[in-house]
């Protein structure tokens, strides 16, 4: 009898875990919160491998906004980068206008590691007047040895009609998203759009990317 037991079997013998056989392909086996996180009454679940292997990415920024157009980060060899955001987009729509290649190259941008998916957006934000804006967070995809313009993608514009006051604090959270899907090499960058020509506007916020592979 012994020799039957699960840890004497040779592998071909064992059988996969419960709900294998159904379950979807990069999800990973775990355990559900239950009724308590700290208790024991979960249950065994096949969770997406990019909702547990994560990555975090923090933006921080500020910007006097023009009230008609997005704008997006100062070069590096500006003495306010990576923060100031003071170069016009030209258009107040994302994808209706380009930026030029060496223009977004000389500024801060993140590049992902690998293929993933946008999961959440987590900041904070004040701005000196109560009018509308939008902080806007877009991806372009660079193709090797090109000298062409990108047209952005919004993957999220986070919109709000502010109290006013730079000392009055507004958060915000995004967990749904225009586009989720980035790929390996897009940069990601912040984009700020004001209605008042004399708003400032500063922020800080954390993205949150899951990963399948």
């Amino acid at each position: 009898m012994a020799a039957n037991e699960h840890k004497n079997l040779s592998d071909i013998n064992r059988h996969n875990p419960k709900g294998f056989e159904t379950a979807t392909n990069d999800t990973i086996l775990t355990k559900d919160s239950g009724t308590s996180p700290t208790g024991t009454d979960g249950n065994l679940v096949w969770a997406d491998r990019s909702a547990i292997k994560t990555t975090t990415h923090e933006m921080i920024g500020y910007s006097v906004g023009n009230g008609s157009t997005y704008e997006y980060r100062q070069g590096v060899a500006d003495a306010q980068s990576p923060f100031e955001m003071n170069a016009n987009f030209g258009s107040a729509t994302i994808g209706t206008q380009t930026i030029n290649s060496i223009n977004l190259f000389r500024t801060p941008t993140y590049v992902s590691v690998d293929d993933c998916k946008l999961k959440k957006i987590t900041g904070w934000f004040t701005s000196s007047t109560s009018s509308d804006m939008s902080i806007a967070i877009c991806k372009v995809t660079p193709v090797t040895d090109t000298t062409s313009a990108f047209t952005p993608v919004a993957l999220d514009i986070i919109t709000s009609s502010t109290a006013g006051g730079n000392s009055l604090v507004q958060s915000f959270q995004e967990i749904t998203f225009d586009v989720s899907d980035v790929a390996q090499g897009d940069l990601i960058f912040p984009m700020v759009l004001t209605t008042d020509a004399s708003q400032q506007i500063y922020f800080t916020l954390t993205l949150e990317f899951g990963y399948d592979n």
